[in-house]
């Protein structure tokens, strides 16, 4: 198993770097196109110095600039901490479930690979709300900057600004996007809980033919269904607190959420299904923080 998801792993990153490598290809050969035609239209020696000065040839491998690189750490360091804190927290699940014995450590693994399946479409519909939320908040960001501009230029109270209706416009857009996404990710964790649900009680045997773990999959399932059914949600807020750049936020949260599995774990975890209870409360404590801060942005 571990040799087969190595072997994917190369061929999945190599597929990636040819896709890239013919990418980048095209735009050299793109590049030069232009180039040669444009040395063949513009004859006066101006023309032909400033091709010379911009000409620009396309690197593999570049870094950065210094403003750039704390640009993106102040984006990449937060999403950094998400993603360790989400390990930690899903890790030590499984380190707790190895207190009630081997069974119980293979239902969870089980359980986990099931979970982690149905993950996915949760984290497409963050990564929906992270690509289509920022055009909207950026231009509502620069409709105020103009209102304000031209309040300060006026002085006076009682003018409505021009740009107030295209303020009122965007944040409509962008409240209405959101309500859809989130109607989506509604759907979509229903579907997905059921479904998670009818492949733990009904489908067991094709993981395992012990009796005991099957039986004991079909007990949780209830519980690993109410996690998938809030999980699309919770990562559409989620996404849409990322898309307003709301990090510090979004760090804290995670804070508090993590400690309050891990206390769950640590003092409250007296048998098997309280790992998974654990679990629907981390995902509770998340989307009720994330909603908050939504709803009242």
């Amino acid at each position: 198993a571990a040799l087969a998801t190595s072997l994917a792993s190369v061929l999945s990153n190599g597929i990636l770097i040819r896709k890239s490598w013919k990418i980048m290809n095209g735009w050299k050969s793109d590049s030069q196109d232009t180039k040669n035609f444009a040395l063949e239209e513009e004859t006066d020696q101006s023309a032909l110095k400033d091709q010379a000065l911009g000409r620009k040839t396309t690197r593999f491998v570049s870094f950065p600039d210094r403003r750039s690189l704390v640009s993106l750490l102040k984006l990449a360091g937060p999403m950094f901490f998400v993603l360790i804190g989400k390990t930690m927290g899903y890790s030590a699940m499984t380190i707790r479930t190895g207190y009630f014995g081997m069974v119980s450590l293979a239902c969870h693994n089980v359980l986990m690979r099931i979970f982690f399946f149905y993950c996915t479409f949760g984290d497409g519909l963050s990564h929906a709300a992270q690509t289509f939320l920022p055009g909207l908040l950026y231009r509502k960001s620069l409709q105020q900057d103009k209102v304000t501009k031209v309040e300060y230029a006026s002085k006076t109270a009682t003018s409505q600004p021009s740009g107030e209706s295209s303020i009122t416009g965007d944040d409509k857009n962008a409240r209405t996007f959101l309500k859809r996404l989130l109607l989506l990710s509604f759907v979509v964790g229903c579907v997905n809980s059921n479904t998670a649900r009818f492949i733990a009680n009904h489908a067991g045997r094709a993981f395992t033919n012990d009796a005991s773990l099957v039986s004991l999959m079909s007990h949780v399932s209830p519980l690993m269904g109410l996690a998938l059914l809030i999980h699309p949600v919770t990562m559409t807020l989620e996404g849409s607190i990322i898309a307003g750049r709301d990090l510090q936020f979004l760090v804290g949260t995670y804070v508090a959420s993590i400690a309050v599995l891990m206390v769950k774990l640590k003092f409250f975890c007296f048998d098997f299904a309280a790992v998974w209870k654990a679990l629907v409360l981390f995902q509770l404590v998340r989307i009720f923080q994330f909603g908050g801060r939504v709803w009242r942005r």
